[in-house]
């Protein structure tokens, strides 16, 4: 299946949907990806905290 087709059967499916919250939902999720897509820059610092309570025994690991 080409890009063409997927995003004419990702629309297709998405005009069945009635429920005001779930195309919210997909709406997000689109917009969310799309700007992941253009947004290439990842600063780490800001979440070096979380990122060494989550995997501090494997950081230590790798410093050593």
């Amino acid at each position: 299946m080409s890009v063409a087709e997927m995003k004419l059967a990702a629309i297709n499916e998405i005009t069945k949907i009635d429920d005001e919250l779930v195309l919210k939902s997909v709406l997000e999720h689109l917009t969310n990806l799309s700007i992941q897509k253009t947004d290439h820059t990842y600063n780490l610092s800001q979440h070096f905290e979380a990122i060494s309570q989550q995997y501090g025994a494997v950081l230590e690991k790798l410093a050593k």
